[in-house]
């Protein structure tokens, strides 16, 4: 915890100061979010480094009974919360009661844990995504920026852990890897489901292909029609189980 720290207040001196020397150029995205995490010293670095690069008001709370009330009182754009949180209320619970006071908040797991399962559990219980607190800054702000923007951020583990080693097909190019791994799907339905699977909402998949978003939706209908999955999720479980690896 305390190398993580380190490195998100180094991450976060260097960009203030390029921010204030007006070098990035760049403003937060006008999010209203709420951190939740048991650890006051993580806590607040993050609300540093989220308040300097990417978000609007931001609050932070260490328990689930605050966070839950905190959410009764006004809806959130996003929420932080940390997998452990000592409470003795178990994480997917804490997530179920979360969507179901904010059904369309955008929740992300920040946590220690990085097993597979563990991550599969979150996102299976309505995460939006997940980032290790391994991770680095750069890292968590690319991730919430994929979040805010409509998309899934899974880390690599949980795409990795598949029961058999990879084919040959993956020293291939990704999308002949994916062509592969599902041969009933067309050229072009093999182009959306890679763009899906690199975190992408469907507005930027077809500003990629230069097509309408309503043609992405119904690429995306037939593919999990074809694949037999009713989700991102599933869709992103099934490459990883079919040993889809990414450049």
């Amino acid at each position: 915890m305390g190398d993580a720290v380190t490195r998100w207040r180094c991450y976060l001196g260097a960009h203030l100061h390029a921010r204030d020397r007006a070098i990035t150029g760049s403003s937060p995205i006008p999010l209203r979010t709420l951190i939740v995490d048991d650890h006051p010293l993580f806590g607040e670095s993050l609300r540093l480094l989220l308040g300097a690069t990417l978000c609007g008001e931001i609050v932070c709370c260490s328990r689930a009974d605050e966070a839950l009330r905190l959410a009764a009182q006004a809806p959130f754009d996003l929420v932080l919360l940390d997998w452990n949180l000592g409470t003795g209320v178990t994480a997917e619970a804490v997530l179920e009661a979360m969507k179901a006071e904010l059904p369309h908040t955008r929740v992300v797991i920040v946590s220690g844990e990085t097993g597979a399962s563990v991550v599969r559990r979150a996102i299976e219980g309505g995460a939006s995504g997940y980032v290790p607190k391994s991770s680095t800054p750069a890292l968590l702000v690319d991730a919430l920026t994929v979040i805010a923007h409509g998309g899934v951020y899974l880390p690599r583990m949980a795409l990795d852990d598949s029961e058999d080693p990879p084919p040959a097909a993956t020293r291939v190019p990704t999308l002949q890897r994916i062509a592969d791994a599902f041969p009933q799907l067309s050229e072009r339905r093999v182009e959306v489901l890679d763009l899906l699977a690199r975190g992408m909402s469907n507005k930027q998949i077809a500003r990629v292909l230069d097509i309408s978003d309503g043609t992405v939706k119904q690429h995306l209908n037939a593919i999990f029609r074809e694949i037999d999955v009713s989700s991102r999720t599933e869709a992103l479980y099934l490459m990883a189980r079919r040993g889809v690896r990414f450049d």
